[in-house]
């Protein structure tokens, strides 16, 4: 199967902004979290294919990788015994993620999905930082 390039979709924040993940997955890497690099690196493939080219078939692997994502969260921060300030943060963080996640739905998806993407980034960081500490 053959896809083509479309510029367009270069310029939507939905779609660059899973670059927030490299740095979680870096992270996850450098701290010999492999199960947990091989999700977020899954996750990044397949919300890429999902966003960039608007195909219906990858939505529910999409969904399917960002709820194992949600609950690899969860262990990390479980099994990091919610080692503050960094379980805080992360928790924190994703209410704001899913604050983003309901509005886009509302009004503005490219810009609230976007936000959700980032907000994301931003726990699974923190829920790194608080296994590894």
């Amino acid at each position: 199967m053959k896809y083509k390039f479309k510029i367009s979709q270069t310029y939507k924040f939905k779609v660059w902004s899973n670059i927030f993940f490299l740095i979680p997955l870096i992270l996850s890497i450098a701290g010999s979290l492999y199960w947990y690099s091989t999700v977020i690196g899954l996750m990044l493939v397949l919300s890429l294919n999902y966003h960039y080219y608007n195909e219906a078939k990858y939505y529910y692997r999409d969904c399917v990788v960002s709820i194992l994502l949600m609950g690899s969260n969860f262990l990390l921060l479980i099994n990091g015994n919610w080692m503050q300030p960094y379980s805080l943060i992360a928790l924190s963080n994703a209410f704001v993620a899913l604050y983003f996640y309901y509005r886009q739905y509302k009004k503005g998806y490219n810009f609230n999905h976007g936000m959700w993407h980032f907000f994301s980034a931003i726990v699974c960081y923190f829920s790194i930082l608080t296994f590894l500490n």
